[in-house]
């Protein structure tokens, strides 16, 4: 059984801020604390942010490219809607403090031989992270839906991995159905494999069900809604 790398509290500060796309936004923080951090592929930390009205909320991002080296970490930001977390990345700047809690969560690469990631935009760096990590010995699938082609971003590797970009275009984040019929149409081995599908909630449950009633077991599916329709 993996342990878990111990969750605490860092303070830690702005070192950059830039746009990786037209609708994500990447801020880069650094601190001492970084130099012994330990996270696992796929694991997020909690940035306590504003909600605008004087009081406070935590919103979860994806560990990225942590370097113990430069004390750097980035974490990137899916920059629509206007909820607190949009809200907090507009506004970052260099200098500014961060206070983080982590490292946290529970979905692990598994060991199986043939492996699928399925998600949205908010999905990326979650997906790229466990992705980057795959032992060559697997095969991978990745499907991810996106506004449009600026929203693609290299997703380097070192086990063959087969990367499908989805564009909704004009429909709404959350409301398209591309993901669905692209998994549809993928051909799952019988064993040896595993799912992984990142995204809004309800696409998340729906599509668990979908590749349950193909035959997956519990087991080889992780799922983890990152946000809401209409929250």
């Amino acid at each position: 059984m993996i342990e878990l790398p111990t969750a605490s509290t860092h303070l830690l500060s702005i070192a950059d801020v830039v746009d990786v796309g037209p609708r994500m936004r990447r801020i880069t923080v650094t601190g001492e604390a970084l130099a012994s951090f330990v996270a696992l592929p796929g694991q997020d930390v909690v940035v306590h942010v504003s909600d605008g009205h004087g009081g406070g909320v935590s919103r979860r991002y994806t560990i990225r490219n942590l370097n113990t080296e430069t004390r750097r970490v980035d974490l990137d930001v899916v920059m629509h809607g206007h909820g607190p977390g949009a809200a907090w990345a507009a506004s970052a700047a260099t200098g500014d403090d961060v206070e983080v809690f982590g490292p946290r969560g529970k979905v692990l690469l598994a060991a199986a031989r043939w492996q699928l990631f399925v998600g949205d935009e908010s999905a990326i760096p979650a997906i790229a992270e466990m992705i980057r990590a795959l032992p060559a010995w697997t095969t991978a699938v990745a499907v991810i839906e996106v506004t449009d082609v600026d929203d693609e971003q290299p997703i380097a590797a070192a086990a063959p991995v087969d990367v499908r970009w989805l564009h909704r275009l004009e429909t709404p984040a959350g409301k398209a159905e591309l993901l669905d019929r692209a998994v549809s149409l993928i051909e799952i081995p019988d064993g040896d494999r595993h799912a992984y599908l990142f995204g809004e909630s309800r696409f998340v449950r729906r599509l668990r069900d979908d590749l349950g009633g193909r035959g997956l077991q519990p087991h080889e599916i992780s799922a983890k809604g990152y946000w809401n329709l209409g929250r």
